[in-house]
């Protein structure tokens, strides 16, 4: 197998907008791990997703994109998915998995994401997976068995509702980390996933910290940076350096065999850049795997309206086809 790698060519109009965003993040407050500021971010996601779904709703609906909400049964209780179905036939059905460091986010926050898919007719299922919350205190195993129960049924009763037999699951931030692990214990129940590829956005995927994270420093755009190798140990209390390696939470350790193929999006400015980097090089010694370098683009650089965003957008849209074909 190989990796194939790409960097984004951007315009110099385009490198300077880029980097406009970048300039009025490195005034914005940096994110944090305590108690304090959890409970509250936990209790504004709320809001926000109901908001933004309400809004990106009927905008999606003008652009062809019919949002619906359903259910599917989940190992303890019913697990929301907010579908967007294109107006002609699914090419293939995409499992999304949002971002949002484990304790915040939602499917319906994603719609921003996830819109340009549909539009292309791809269908997405976007999961509202259990989040962390401080009275568990661990990194959710609940999250892992969620995820991996939507991929079982967009394999099943997803795709053959959605008449395609490809099935993709795409990933940012803390989702791609969920996707990894999901599709690694699909794997491990079933020899043949049919997970026709997986795509990772800014993916963690070593919670004892790869060496961008551990030279993050007080520039660090988004993340309070030298405090973010501690924050990421505080996902695995009771776990030190070496347990945090174990392939249970950090998949870059995991054998990676039988895997489908992959794409990778680097932000060249996010401090988990060698997240990406090193899980590729580690993918494609077993299956296909392309890593896309954004230019300028610091983590969760599709939501700042840089002109990167659409660029990342379109190159998935294209290897999505290219697998398809």
């Amino acid at each position: 197998m190989s990796l194939t790698v790409h960097s984004l060519e951007l315009t110099p109009a385009q490198a300077r907008a880029a980097r406009r965003i970048n300039a009025a993040l490195a005034l914005a407050p940096r994110l944090k791990t305590d108690g304090w500021q959890l409970a509250v971010g936990q209790r504004l996601n709320g809001v926000l997703s109901r908001a933004a779904g309400t809004v990106t709703e009927a905008a999606l609906k003008r652009r062809g994109v019919t949002v619906s909400n359903t259910s599917i049964t989940g190992p303890d209780g019913p697990l929301p998915l907010r579908i967007l179905q294109p107006s002609g036939p699914s090419r293939a059905l995409i499992v999304d998995l949002h971002g949002g460091g484990w304790v915040v986010g939602s499917a319906a926050l994603n719609d921003r994401l996830t819109g340009h898919l549909a539009e292309a007719g791809l269908a997405v299922a976007s999961v509202d997976y259990r989040l962390l919350d401080e009275t568990r205190g661990v990194l959710m195993p609940d999250a892992v068995a969620d995820c991996e129960t939507a991929l079982r049924w967009a394999l099943g009763a997803g795709s053959q509702s959605f008449g395609t037999d490809r099935v993709f699951v795409v990933g940012e931030s803390a989702g791609a980390h969920l996707a990894a692990l999901a599709a690694l214990t699909l794997r491990d129940h079933a020899p043949a996933t049919g997970l026709s590829g997986c795509i990772f956005v800014q993916g963690v995927f070593d919670l004892s910290a790869t060496p961008s994270v551990r030279a993050a420093d007080s520039e660090t755009l988004l993340f309070d940076g030298p405090n973010l190798a501690r924050d990421l140990g505080r996902l695995t209390p009771g776990r030190d350096e070496t347990a945090r390696q174990h392939a249970d939470v950090s998949p870059l350790y995991a054998d990676l065999s039988g895997m489908p193929p992959a794409l990778f999006i680097m932000g060249e400015a996010d401090p988990f850049r060698d997240d990406s980097r090193l899980m590729a090089e580690a993918w494609a010694c077993h299956a296909p795997a392309t890593l896309l370098s954004v230019p300028d683009a610091p983590h969760g650089f599709q939501h700042f309206g840089a002109p990167t965003a659409a660029l990342a957008q379109a190159f998935v849209r294209r290897w999505i086809a290219e697998i398809s074909a």
